[in-house]
């Protein structure tokens, strides 16, 4: 028995290692935005403003698709989920903090919805562990929990170098272990 602990410490320790990273990716398909975006109303000073399709169409290919904003580089046919929900009728949470700063600032000018959006950078989304502007520069839509970001941080990437060091290192152990004599 004593033989074989080095080996189940071995394959335990890569099996930990390995476990927090198991793929859970979300199946949701994202549909594609219709052909025209519907109109959102909010209330400014008492007033009733009107966000309309071209309004949004001007926002996203201003801001979101420019790079001094939003690093990452969103599929045109689904990019206004940053905003709606998957239905395309109302607003996701994001949405409605996009809309809740917008209410605050004014109408829906370019200029105002870009400080609308820089007033959310900082908000917490509904991406576990991401405030919106990180959210969105890594490729997640921060209005969904169930959306993964597609850029992996920095410190994932050397994931793959430690696992790759733990399987040589155990494949050495077992070599060793299988190899004494007696």
């Amino acid at each position: 028995m004593k033989k074989y602990l080095p080996v189940v410490i071995i394959v335990l320790s890569l099996v930990m290692v390995m476990a927090p990273f198991a793929s859970s990716a979300s199946t949701v398909t994202l549909p594609a935005a219709p052909s025209t975006l519907p109109s959102i109303t909010y209330n400014y000073n008492g007033t009733n403003e009107t966000i309309t399709g071209s309004d949004w169409i001007s926002f996203f290919s201003s801001v979101i698709d420019n790079t001094h904003y939003v690093k990452y580089s969103f599929n045109k046919s689904t990019q206004y989920l940053i905003v709606y929900d998957l239905s395309y009728t109302g607003m996701n949470p994001y949405g409605l903090q996009f809309i809740q700063a917008l209410s605050g600032i004014g109408t829906p000018t370019l200029k105002n919805m870009t400080l609308a959006f820089n007033d959310t950078k900082g908000e917490t989304s509904q991406v576990k562990g991401y405030t919106d502007i990180q959210a969105l520069n890594a490729g997640a839509y921060p209005g969904f929990s169930f959306s993964k970001p597609a850029v992996k941080p920095i410190s994932k990437d050397y994931l793959d170098v430690g696992i790759i060091v733990a399987i040589i290192a155990g494949m050495i152990a077992l070599y060793y272990v299988f190899n004494r004599k007696k």
